[in-house]
């Protein structure tokens, strides 16, 4: 889970944070975007930073080891420079057509496939994805999806989740527990 709210005050995105961390109770990882003073103070698992945020280095100093480090990146040099300064995966896109990118062309299963080739940590793609594109993605090489309108802007939220989790397991079924060395999606 990833929390982004860029327009609370830090005092209620802490409770916020905290809040949802009861609530999501310890099966579930909570990112929070950027403050890394409120994932520190919330007890969240981790900081996700945008790529023109601190470094991953410069955040490592302040938290060490108590929190995954992500980096959003948008080409394989992003991601190698992410992994070179500590990050734990990279979050890349915007892979197709999105609302929140309009205007933008988006880089498609190609950009999965570059950055995952260039970066020795997990990459996690983003961006317009639906259920039916989840393999095309993860046979480019990112070790998962992040999902954002496709699930919040779904008549049944629940039930684009399950088509979501549906597609990762096709996908690990498909390859008899390959994937299995890569963790829990």
């Amino acid at each position: 889970m990833h929390l982004r709210e860029k327009d609370l005050a830090g005092g209620t995105l802490v409770e916020a944070a905290r809040e949802l961390r009861r609530a999501l109770g310890g099966g579930v990882v909570l990112l929070v975007n950027e403050r890394v003073d409120v994932a520190l103070m919330s007890g969240a698992d981790g900081v996700q930073l945008p790529e023109s945020g601190a470094s991953p280095r410069d955040v490592r100093v302040l938290a060490g080891d108590r929190l995954l480090i992500g980096r959003s990146v948008h080409d394989a040099a992003g991601a190698e420079r992410a992994a070179g300064q500590g990050a734990d995966f990279v979050l890349a896109g915007h892979v197709f057509d999105s609302r929140s990118k309009p205007g933008l062309a988006p880089r498609g299963s190609a950009l999965v496939r570059e950055i995952a080739r260039a970066c020795p940590i997990p990459v996690i793609a983003i961006g317009g994805i639906m259920p039916e594109r989840v393999s095309e993605l993860l046979d480019a090489g990112a070790w998962g999806v992040a999902i954002i309108s496709g699930i919040l802007a779904a008549d049944d939220p629940e039930a684009a989740a399950r088509r979501y989790r549906e597609a990762l397991d096709a996908w690990d079924s498909s390859l008899g527990g390959a994937n299995g060395d890569q963790g829990q999606r």
